[in-house]
């Protein structure tokens, strides 16, 4: 079954798609609007993959990964950035006129319950204080999640783009 291009849509559409969504009472119009879960999703795939990745690289033997001699912290560090990238595309998926905005905005709620669970983790289990050098870790790290997050979100409108015009991906 191959899909067919709408002229007055941004999107490709399956043949009978209308027909079940008017079946259905969905409209398979573009949705207008900030829709939360067009938020929410990519935020949630981020948090999925970096909240256990960071435990994991938290509790390491007892200690930071980071704080150990080898490079196993860069396996972390991958992981949770390829999460950013990965829910800046979805964002893009979700709402390709307004990807970036809803990138950004995922990548920042997602920064901040990471720094505010390092902060608590820091405080109150770890009881240790939080020195300069960390915080700009932490900045760098927000800076960088922005970044991967838009990136992903500019990537996947870049792929609908080609798709929709009929270049080769």
């Amino acid at each position: 079954m191959n899909p067919q291009r709408s002229p007055d849509r941004d999107d490709i559409s399956w043949p009978g798609t209308e027909r079940a969504a008017a079946l259905s009472g969905r409209s398979s119009a573009p949705r207008s609007g900030r829709v939360w879960t067009d938020v929410a999703v990519p935020a949630m795939l981020m948090l999925v993959v970096s909240v256990p990745t960071m435990v994991i690289e938290e509790d390491w033997h007892g200690h930071p990964m980071i704080d150990e001699p080898t490079h196993l912290w860069m396996i972390a560090a991958c992981l949770v950035a390829a999460a950013f990238l990965a829910g800046g595309a979805v964002a893009g998926i979700r709402r390709p006129a307004n990807a970036l905005q809803c990138a950004v905005a995922a990548g920042g709620g997602s920064s901040v319950v990471l720094i505010v669970a390092g902060l608590c983790r820091r405080l109150w289990v770890a009881h240790e204080g939080v020195p300069g050098a960390v915080v700009r870790l932490w900045f760098f790290g927000v800076l960088t999640a922005l970044i991967l997050s838009a990136t992903g979100a500019l990537m996947t409108t870049a792929w609908r783009r080609s798709a929709r015009l009929g270049r080769p991906r």
